[in-house]
C-alpha cells in the first residue's frame, strides 16, 4: 500500500508517537523507581505529617525541624487525625496515608517526588524505607527508551 501523505504529516505522526512513548516510559520509570531499604537514615529534608497545635489541622514538617517544633510546642501530635489526606505546601504537595500503623508520606513537586515510609514509636518517627525520585532523570531515561522504541518501530516498518 502506497503512503501518499506529505513529508510534514509523516514527521508530525512520528513526533506524536514519540511524545506518547516518552510519556508512557516516564510514568513507568517513576512508578518503578527503587525503594531504599538497606539501613535508611533520616534526611533533614524528608517531610512528615503531623497535627499542628495552633489549628489542630494536619500540617507538614521537615524531619530536620522536628526537634525545634517540639521544643516550641507548635506540634500537638506526630499523628494526624485523618488516616489519609493531602496538603498543599509552599513549593510542593504533601500526601499521606496510614495502613497497619505505617505512614507513607509523599512530598512531590514538578521536579522531585520523595516518599517516606515510617512508624511512630515512643513519640518519634522510625524510618522503614524511602524513595527519592529525580523526575528529570526519569524523564531523561524515558527519552532514551522512546528513541530506542522508535528505532525499533521504523526498522520494523522498513522490513514490511
Amino acid at each position: 500500500m502506497q503512503d501518499n501523505r506529505t513529508f510534514f504529516s509523516k514527521v508530525f505522526v512520528a513526533l506524536m508517537i514519540f511524545s506518547g512513548l516518552v510519556g508512557i516510559c516516564a510514568v513507568a520509570f517513576i512508578t518503578s523507581w527503587p525503594w531504599e531499604k538497606t539501613a535508611p537514615a533520616w534526611q533533614p529534608q524528608f517531610r512528615l505529617v503531623a497535627t499542628c497545635a495552633a489549628t489542630k489541622e494536619p500540617c507538614g514538617i521537615a524531619y530536620g525541624e522536628l526537634a525545634e517544633a517540639k521544643a516550641k510546642g507548635t506540634l500537638a501530635s506526630l499523628e494526624p487525625a485523618e488516616p489519609a489526606g493531602d496538603i498543599e505546601e509552599t513549593m510542593n504537595w504533601l500526601k499521606w496515608k496510614k495502613e497497619n500503623g505505617v505512614y507513607e508520606v509523599k512530598a512531590s513537586s514538578w521536579y522531585f517526588q520523595t516518599t517516606v515510609r515510617y512508624t511512630i514509636e515512643n513519640d518519634m518517627p522510625v524510618i522503614i524505607a524511602h524513595q527519592d525520585v529525580d523526575v528529570a532523570r526519569a524523564f531523561t531515561y524515558a527519552i532514551g527508551a522512546a528513541i530506542f522504541m522508535m528505532v525499533g518501530l521504523y526498522l520494523r516498518k522498513l522490513r514490511d
